[in-house]
């Protein structure tokens, strides 16, 4: 899917028209290889990096070419727990979005609520890979909200608990290694691009930011894997609790179960014909029961 927006300094509002102009913003949402090899002949585009465009794989970097600048940036996607690949293309005529996924900063760029302004391709570069950065920083407040429930309730925890535990600790990996790249990339494109004072220091406040996401990433991380700890080990106690449990119980049982297979073979037994055996006989059984019993609260396991 493509489509073609357009908004100066004048216009209040983002605005779609029908086709190709000087100055727009061209949106490239999950596009097919012919569609990229027209894009590329069109608009005098590298076809390689724009199939790199949509790799779900690909790491946040910067290309160059003689007319275009390429900037690849993941993104949180807006349908998915993912983070997709976003490639940014700043032309002299053009600026060009491409994704395989639908980009929720994209989503709220087309809408408005993020202030791009065509005419000015850097000036959107910035307000972009903002919107980017704030979108992350949702989605770590939200599971490192959700962690922190779950450790205050770490022995209520639930199988389903641990499952989504397991998969904040997947995303937030990859969001770590995505802020430790992202932080490169800004500084490369502090360097390679020039802007102005106002926009350099914006960037360099993004740096600061992602740093930020990364130490928070990793402090919830550590707080996931202690959680996972725990709860290993309190399954492991109560796996232990239960061996043992039934292991007395098996020993117990063996007890009356033993002195009863004597007393039932077809021989001569002693007492056999007292009408009292059968009293005695069970007051050896819990003599030895409670002896066995007592030796094991002595022992601790209880």
């Amino acid at each position: 899917m493509i489509n073609f927006y357009k908004k100066t300094s004048k216009d209040k509002e983002l605005k779609k028209i029908n086709s190709y102009a000087i100055g727009c913003w061209i949106n490239v949402i999950n596009p097919t290889e012919a569609e990229l090899e027209d894009i590329s002949k069109k608009y005098d585009l590298d076809l390689e990096i724009l199939l790199e465009g949509i790799d779900q794989n690909e790491l946040p970097r910067i290309e160059k070419s003689e007319n275009s600048i390429y900037i690849y940036v993941k993104a949180t996607s807006k349908h998915t727990f993912n983070l997709s690949t976003l490639l940014i293309i700043i032309n002299d005529n053009f600026i060009m979005t491409i994704s395989k996924d639908e980009i929720s900063t994209i989503q709220l760029a087309i809408s408005s609520k993020i202030n791009i302004s065509t005419s000015h391709k850097l000036a959107s570069l910035i307000q972009i890979l903002y919107g980017i950065n704030n979108e992350m920083e949702k989605k770590v407040i939200s599971i490192v909200k959700n962690v922190q429930i779950k450790k205050n309730a770490t022995t209520k925890l639930k199988e389903s608990d641990i499952e989504s535990l397991l998969n904040a600790e997947d995303f937030l990996n990859n969001l770590a290694s995505t802020y430790s790249y992202t932080t490169v990339l800004y500084s490369k494109i502090i360097k390679n691009i020039k802007f102005q004072t106002k926009e350099r220091k914006l960037l360099q406040d993004l740096i600061i930011e992602s740093e930020e996401g990364l130490n928070i990433c990793r402090t919830s991380l550590k707080t996931i894997s202690n959680i996972r700890n725990y709860y290993s080990i309190t399954i492991s106690t109560k796996l232990n609790k239960a061996i043992r449990l039934l292991t007395v119980f098996t020993v117990l049982m063996s007890i009356p179960a033993a002195i009863g297979a004597l007393y039932g073979m077809n021989v001569p037994l002693p007492s056999e014909d007292s009408a009292n055996s059968f009293y005695v006989i069970v007051l050896i059984v819990l003599a030895l029961i409670g002896s066995f019993g007592f030796y094991i609260k002595k022992l601790g396991w209880f």
